[in-house]
This record gives structure tokens, C-alpha cells and sequence, in this order.
């Protein structure tokens, strides 16, 4: 009984140190200065536009990174890299509207998707 009661009392002692821990940094944080918090937040923007304008090269993407493109479900991405492999390469973006399962598309999504891929 007692390597359970030590277990017990080891374990409630890591989470308040935890919970110490992680207010002192928090406090940290709120001693900053504002320039160098708006220099962070304005890094962070940066990183995510550079997420969002990384556009997906269309003759080179694997079925994962295809996947990852807003609008396409796994089923699409392997049919476009199906298509890819028994066609060539895509000449354009407009070539997509050939893949089975995009020709019933309406204009809005495919040019939502098009947005996000680049033929390199």
C-alpha cells in the first residue's frame, strides 16, 4: 500500500508544480514589453500567410499533399494523380476539369481549389 500512497503524492506534487510553472510564465509574458509582443503576433501572421500562399504544385504532389488542399477529399487527390500517371503531365489548371469527380463541379469550388494549386 504505501508504493501507491508515494505514487499518488509524486503525481499530485508534478501537477502543481506544473500548474506553478506555468503561471510564472504566463506572468513572464505579461511583463514583455508591447513592441516585442506586436513584433510576436506580427511573426505569427506572417507564418500563417506563408501556410496559406505555399500553393500545391499539381505534376508533383503526392496523393497526401494533394489531400491537404482545402476542398479535396483523399478520393480526388487519387484520382488526380491517377489521371496524371495514365495522361502526363496537367498542361493547366483548367485540365483538372478531365479528373473523374471534378467534371460536375460548380465554378466556385474549382476556382477555390485552383486557387490553392500551381502547375510547376
Amino acid at each position: 500500500m504505501s508504493f501507491y500512497r508515494m505514487f499518488i503524492a509524486a503525481v499530485a506534487a508534478m501537477s502543481l508544480a506544473t500548474a506553478v510553472f506555468a503561471n510564472e510564465e504566463n506572468a513572464n509574458a505579461s511583463q514583455q514589453p508591447e513592441a516585442t509582443q506586436a513584433v510576436q503576433v506580427a511573426d505569427s501572421g506572417r507564418a500563417a500567410e506563408d501556410q496559406v500562399q505555399a500553393k500545391v504544385d499539381l505534376n508533383k504532389a503526392t496523393v497526401k499533399q494533394l489531400a491537404k488542399v482545402k476542398g479535396l477529399s483523399m478520393a480526388k487527390a487519387r484520382s488526380i494523380v491517377s489521371y496524371r500517371k495514365k495522361h502526363g503531365d496537367f498542361k493547366s489548371l483548367d485540365d483538372l476539369k478531365m479528373v473523374k469527380g471534378f467534371k460536375k463541379m460548380d465554378e466556385k469550388t474549382m476556382k477555390e481549389i485552383q486557387d490553392q494549386l500551381t502547375i510547376g
